[in-house]
């Protein structure tokens, strides 16, 4: 593993660092010794950002053929490239577990590095609301994505929730699509609403633990991208701890729903919020559009799509990942993303609804017990955490008030729970979003890699 160049001693309170000078060195050293440097949050000049990450041996040419042959290509045929055209080895797996006493599948593209570096983790990205595996191998115009870039070092597993992955992708409008529960199934419409409504971010977190579980072993990092972010956090204390190994990083991930509800109070959108998760019905997947992108602020100066405004681009990005990206949130498990808690009497009611006579003999109270575990999720006993997040991600960061920003509030509250540990929030300054990873897919995944070494140290 690469040795630091500089080694900061500082006896000064965790916000502040030293101010010594860092010697010249190649980028990833440089990121590695401003982790180093305890701060409320720390900063990757764009320049230094510019430089991070590594070329691909085909540029990702492969990878590309393949995806420009289908609307929704086959993952298997990524298996049948061969590794030395690629830098990795990828194998393609269906993890079907039991649940609330319904059969479900997860999904994983496992990459392999021929030649990967010593002492790291195999790093499992999860899928956050509306995407799947696709988003991390390639981006929106099939050029290389994270994955790709980050399978030459170390061990990837891509993973999809259940009902996000379809194969041959979807031909519905958006609010007409159900989740492909059971790879290669239709469901009917009675059970899709079924399933949306006992979907639960423990049904989820299940799947994840199975999955990884059986397809790798040893050290393990998992990042949840999005609404995947606390399954991490849940999974801490499951049978993957001895290889979790007690550390986190995140990459615009959800913190725990708990802190989530304490963030949203503090900043006085609270309300506001209750009121509108409070519309939204439990067993009805909830479709995505692209005026709903650009409303989030999803739209950036650096995607790869190019076009006169940020609706022209998002209509365009949906038009060329309509068929493989789902477009649809599960509404359950974005209530409990949230923490929506004021609204457990509703939800309660209306999944005691839908599952009344249900033929698959779910009872209600079995799915109920289990509502908003993510905000049980535990906040203690951690040994190291990074959370790597986007400038103009807007959910996340905020540049003109950077210390009201969700990831340094997040950070603050781990540090009280967690005193004397190091914790690190990362900034990427250059102008990408919550999507950076399709937007600078390279130099995000250096930016990644730098930070699990750094955590690995």
């Amino acid at each position: 593993m690469r040795k630091n160049l500089f080694i900061a001693i500082c006896v000064l309170p965790l916000m502040f660092s030293c101010s010594s000078p860092l010697p010249a060195s190649d980028p990833a050293t440089k990121v590695l010794q401003i982790l180093d440097q305890p701060r409320k949050y720390s900063t990757v000049p764009e320049k230094l950002f510019n430089q991070l990450g590594w070329q691909l041996p085909d540029g990702g040419r492969n990878v590309k053929t393949i995806a420009d042959a289908a609307a929704a290509f086959d993952p298997k045929k990524i298996q049948d490239l061969p590794a030395n055209l690629l830098g990795y080895q990828a194998s393609w797996h269906i993890q079907r577990f039991n649940f609330y006493g319904l059969d479900w599948d997860i999904t994983g593209l496992k990459l392999q590095p021929n030649e990967p570096m010593d002492g790291m983790p195999t790093l499992a990205i999860i899928n956050g609301g509306s995407t799947n595996w696709y988003e991390f191998l390639v981006d929106p115009l099939n050029g290389p994505g994270i994955a790709q870039y980050l399978a030459q070092k170390i061990p990837i597993i891509l993973v999809t929730i259940p009902g996000n992955y379809k194969p041959g992708g979807w031909d519905q409008d958006n609010s007409e699509r159900i989740p492909e529960y059971l790879i290669g199934q239709d469901l009917s419409v009675r059970e899709g609403h079924i399933r949306n409504a006992i979907y639960t971010f423990k049904l989820v977190a299940e799947g994840v633990r199975l999955l990884l579980e059986n397809i790798s072993s040893g050290p393990l990092l998992i990042v949840g991208h999005s609404t995947g972010g606390e399954l991490q956090f849940m999974l801490k204390n499951s049978s993957l701890k001895p290889r979790l190994r007690d550390l986190s990083l995140g990459w615009g991930s959800g913190p725990p729903a708990s802190i989530k509800k304490e963030y949203d109070e503090q900043i006085g959108t609270r309300a506001g919020r209750v009121e509108r998760y409070g519309r939204f019905v439990a067993w009805k997947a909830r479709s995505r559009s692209p005026e709903g992108y650009v409303s989030a602020h999803y739209v950036g100066p650096l995607n790869p799509i190019q076009a006169a405004s940020p609706l022209e681009v998002a209509l365009k990005w949906f038009e060329l990942e309509g068929t493989r990206r789902p477009h649809f949130k599960q509404t359950l498990q974005d209530i409990e993303h949230q923490g929506m808690i004021e609204n457990a009497k509703k939800i309660e009611t209306e999944i005691r609804k839908i599952l009344t006579d249900n033929p698959y003999k779910i009872i209600p109270k079995t799915v109920i017990k289990d509502l908003f575990s993510p905000s049980r999720a535990p906040l203690e006993n951690y040994r190291k955490m990074v959370w790597v997040v986007a400038q103009l991600d807007a959910n996340h960061w905020n540049p003109k008030e950077p210390e009201k920003s969700l990831e340094v509030f997040t950070a603050e509250r781990f540090r009280e729970t967690n005193p004397d540990i190091p914790i690190r929030v990362l900034l990427l300054e250059a102008p990408i979003t919550h999507y950076g990873h399709i937007e600078r897919a390279r130099q995000v995944a250096g930016s990644l890699l730098a930070a699990t070494e750094w955590i690995s140290q």
